[in-house]
């Protein structure tokens, strides 16, 4: 092949295999806007191309007249149709500009139903005022100006050390080692990653009967991760202040009325498990990847959470978990199916360990172009007291574009049927579960607005003891700290209830400080008591690792006096 460009052949105006249009044969008939001038280059000029560099000869760029309509170059001529080889026109029509056309005009039911949403977001502003005024912060605001003066290189924060990293650091830069090759084919690089999460913090919570709550306590969650490649790990992890129960946890604490000390110290474990991918163990069984055996599994004690904690939510359950990822087709951009077979360490909706229960289970994540929907079915078999339980959950997840906002939204059916009578752990019900965010014009801030209705008794296959109900993904005053006594200031239990939240998250000093301001109330649905409160939460980054925590809340039950709360906690992340 022969380049145009690069030789001293006459090229043509426009050249089909390329479609470059050559300006310097459009030009013809032009002349130089001061054809006297010595700075204008004379046609005799522009016919000689320059040489730049060694085998790349480019023409230079004259100055021509733009009145002449003949001089104008031809991809700026209203009346050229030049089209490519195939046909194609290489020029989009010109688009005339029309006076008095405004935008769109949205229908008169957009306006009203996104009225009253905007409508929602008017506290922020005086929020996030009251707010800088009292911590003596900066709400965070879009800047579009341009700034008056350069800010210079910044200096990029360095990365964070784990409590202990061996041979390849986490998130670390540099060259990775060799490895090992295995026998299967696989090539491991085995490191030792050690970090945790500590916490310790003041709750005090006054309770209707009983002496109130005012303790000092501690929680720790340490880890140790073996990892071997990029899918394969093992994951192993204690909670030694802590100690699980039949239906609770026992913290390790100090009670502030009369000075006494409990001790949950334990060396149980609390995760223990292996993940891995099938197709990357043995890479020699289909070294072409042509025969689908990228299988994803997990064999152990584990955590688990289905439909956002609504299903399930467990912190620790012996299980066998196989997925298969990236099926496509039929619209569905992305299928992730797992199958998961549990057979200990199971808590019913109760947060009662079972131990004669077994749970089957297939849960589904497919990717279409306007949602992400979760299709997850359950059952539970169990010879004991507490019965057994089919349980399935359905969920769409997706950006709703208005006029006025865009917003977050997702919505949830589940259902759960007992097969052997209805037990305070399976029960019958349906629960009815919506979320939805936006952020408000010219902020950084969320508002969001959740709602429930829960139809006789819903009850999940398994949730652990610090889980609560299945309402906890409500709001804040629907979830518990998880940190010594301090429970949620509103019940998360779904029978026979309708309620929601509504709430607003503020970011200051460019994110390092949030607040939440929230409200919220339940209504029992056969004739109960029913309840409100209201709470906020202060958040505040102290450095890299430490964090702190404020949280405070007033509920009042119909039939009970109001009732207070309060909690500090400092949290590290190591």
């Amino acid at each position: 092949m022969t380049c145009t460009i690069c030789t001293a052949e006459e090229p043509s105006p426009l050249d089909p295999d390329v479609g470059i249009v050559r300006l310097r044969d459009q030009f013809e008939g032009a002349t130089p806007s001061h054809p006297g001038s010595s700075d204008e280059p004379t046609p005799q000029e522009v016919s000689e191309p320059s040489e730049t560099a060694p085998g790349l000869v480019v023409p230079p760029s004259p100055t021509f007249v733009a009145d002449d309509a003949e001089a104008h170059p031809l991809f700026l001529r209203d009346e050229v149709e030049a089209k490519n080889s195939s046909g194609v026109p290489l020029f989009a029509d010109r688009v005339p500009y029309v006076e008095g056309v405004g935008e769109e005009e949205a229908p008169w039911f957009a306006h009203w139903s996104e009225a009253a949403i905007e409508a929602l977001s008017l506290p922020v502003e005086p929020l996030g005022f009251f707010t800088e005024r009292v911590t003596w912060s900066e709400h965070d605001k879009p800047h579009t100006e341009l700034e008056w003066h350069p800010i210079g290189i910044q200096t990029i924060p360095g990365r964070p050390d784990l409590l202990l990293e061996t041979n390849e650091a986490f998130l670390d830069s540099g060259f990775l080692s060799q490895g090992v090759t295995m026998p299967t084919g696989a090539v491991w690089r085995p490191s030792i990653w050690v970090f945790g999460t500590y916490r310790a913090g003041y709750n005090y919570l006054r309770r209707p009967t009983g002496r109130d709550v005012s303790e000092i306590t501690h929680r720790l969650d340490l880890f140790g991760q073996v990892n071997l490649s990029g899918t394969e790990r093992i994951l192993f992890g204690l909670r030694p202040f802590d100690e699980e129960l039949a239906s609770s946890r026992r913290f390790s604490s100090v009670d502030l009325h009369d000075g006494t000390t409990t001790d949950g110290l334990n060396a149980e474990v609390q995760t223990l498990f292996f993940e891995g991918d099938f197709g990357e163990i043995f890479p020699n069984l289909d070294p072409f990847d042509t025969m689908q055996l990228d299988l994803g599994f997990s064999v152990g004690r584990q955590p688990m959470l289905f439909q956002q904690g609504l299903l399930i939510n467990e912190d620790r359950v012996d299980a066998l978990t196989v997925t298969r990822n990236t099926v496509s087709g039929m619209g569905n951009l992305n299928l992730r199916m797992t199958g998961v077979y549990a057979w200990d360490e199971i808590n019913r909706n109760n947060n009662q360990d079972d131990p004669n229960a077994q749970m089957f289970g297939l849960f589904t994540e497919s990717d279409f172009r306007f949602s992400t929907v979760n299709a997850d079915v359950a059952y539970v078999s169990s010879d004991s007291g507490l019965g057994s339980l089919f349980a399935f959950g359905l969920s769409a997840i997706q950006r709703i574009h208005g006029y006025e906002n865009t917003y977050n939204t997702s919505f949830h059916v589940l259902s759960s049927i007992p097969t052997d009578g209805e037990t305070t752990a399976s029960g019958r019900g349906v629960l009815l579960f919506g979320q939805t965010s936006w952020t408000p014009h010219h902020t950084h801030d969320l508002v969001y607005l959740n709602g429930f209705w829960a139809i006789d008794q819903f009850t999940s296959p398994m949730r652990g003891t610090l889980g609560g109900g299945p309402l906890g993904q409500t709001g804040i005053l629907f979830s518990a700290a998880g940190l010594g006594q301090f429970g949620a200031p509103l019940s998360n239990q779904a029978s026979d209830v309708a309620g929601g939240s509504l709430g607003y998250q503020l970011f200051f000093n460019d994110t390092k400080q949030q607040v939440i301001f929230e409200i919220g109330g339940r209504e029992p649905t056969n004739g109960g008591d029913a309840a409100f409160a209201m709470g906020s939460r202060f958040q505040r980054a102290l450095n890299q690792h430490w964090l702190v925590l404020v949280d405070g809340f007033i509920s009042k039950q119909e039939s009970q006096a109001w009732i207070p709360g309060t909690r500090i906690e400092f949290m590290a992340k190591f």
